[in-house]
């Protein structure tokens, strides 16, 4: 699957997004190496100046639910 968004950055047009997780990454990425993987992945690229990465909120949290964003980057 990482082959995937290393694929996409190398042929995405700038302004092109992907959305790269829907969850709560910060606990997500401890759970699944492959999210791990990806999540690392795009920060490298954003901090090669590749990406910006930004979030968007699907759903609140509360006490017993994490919050649930989309993940995404768009090529500069």
């Amino acid at each position: 699957m990482l082959s995937k968004y290393e694929t996409w950055i190398q042929t995405a047009q700038s302004n092109e997004t992907i959305t790269y997780h829907e969850g709560y990454l910060a606990r997500d990425r401890f759970y699944n190496n492959e999210t791990r993987d990806i999540a690392n992945l795009f920060m490298r690229l954003a901090e090669g100046n590749n990406v910006v990465l930004y979030q968007k909120r699907i759903k609140y949290g509360s006490t017993n639910h994490d919050p649930i964003f989309k993940y995404i980057a768009k090529k500069i």
